[in-house]
């Protein structure tokens, strides 16, 4: 999928403006219209498999906001059933398109600024799936 660029709105929307996979992981990035959100799937065999995002220590811009087991994308209400973890651009400092939140000095994200952190996130996932497994060995 060639990605899309953000473009802020006033209504809401769904509209997907990257997919693809990064590390082995699935990855989504989402225009909500009044700002933008990124998702990873996160696979059954991972650490942090149905673990709640305030129980999850990974490093990105906000915080996780997300953790569920499915995904609503597109302007067609496409469900993707799976565990996800996600995050949002709609934080202090961050521009949101409700203008009574936001001004023009705040700051928009672009899709290629979203995507470093999806492939950020996507990095923390591979070394916590490498520590596991270190675990795993000194335990047995």
């Amino acid at each position: 999928m060639n990605a899309k660029e953000m473009i802020y709105g006033t209504e809401r929307i769904v509209d997907v403006l990257d997919a693809g996979k990064c590390f082995g992981y699935q990855y989504y990035i989402l225009n909500l219209g009044t700002h933008p959100t990124a998702y990873v799937e996160i696979p059954s065999t991972h650490y942090c498999y149905q673990k709640q995002y305030d129980n999850i220590d990974i490093n990105v811009h906000g915080g996780l906001t997300y953790s569920e087991k499915s995904l609503w994308i597109g302007k067609h209400g496409q469900i993707q059933e799976s565990w996800f973890i996600g995050w949002d651009y709609a934080h202090y400092g961050d521009y949101v398109g409700l203008h009574i939140f936001s001004d023009e000095h705040q700051k928009k994200w672009t899709t290629k600024e979203i995507q470093k952190d999806v492939f950020s996130v996507c990095e923390q996932l591979k070394e916590m799936e490498k520590n596991d497994v270190k675990k795993n060995k000194v335990q047995l």
